[in-house]
């Protein structure tokens, strides 16, 4: 049950098999399968939820653990490197060619956006909760100008759509 994709820079590829095997499968650039890694549970290398995913441009992989309320931080062959936890179920991330960190987080009453440096430092972080701007934060991306386009879901007039935040 794949729950995401991230092209490294080699051109190898990484899926999130999230929901069913709770593990990750890197690829050749040509599709050819060179590694599996991960199991349930809330260990470094297991996972609740692996329900995204991305790689920086030194490598990395960025694994959201939604249900674990963490990232955890891979090297190309799976090693786990750290955890930054003190997240609300992240849910996707996208990392900018300076290896800046967006985070769509879906837990926390409406969900929210965390921005972290390369090394983990949480640079800023607006949310949802208590009548915010955000109803149900689900998907980020960050365009070439710096604004974060985020997509929500929900039910009824929670969520379901894509929000702008311009860089100012």
């Amino acid at each position: 049950m794949p729950t995401g994709v991230a092209i490294a820079p080699d051109g190898c590829f990484y899926v999130s098999d999230g929901y069913g095997n709770r593990c990750v499968h890197k690829y050749t650039p040509a599709g050819e399968h060179l590694l599996t890694w991960g199991q349930a549970g809330s260990g470094p290398g297991e996972f609740a939820v692996v329900h995204n995913i991305g790689c920086d441009k030194t490598g990395r992989v960025l694994i959201c653990d939604r249900e674990n309320n963490r990232i955890q931080i891979f090297d190309p062959d799976g090693k786990h490197i750290e955890t930054w936890g003190e997240l609300l179920a992240p849910g996707d991330v996208w990392i900018t060619d300076d290896n800046t960190l967006y985070v769509a987080e879906q837990g926390g009453g409406g969900g929210r956006v965390s921005v972290f440096s390369p090394a983990g430092e949480l640079i800023s972080r607006f949310s949802g909760a208590q009548g915010g701007v955000l109803e149900a934060a689900h998907g980020i991306c960050v365009d070439d100008e710096g604004s974060i386009y985020v997509a929500e879901i929900g039910a009824g007039n929670r969520g379901q759509r894509l929000q702008k935040f311009a860089r100012v």
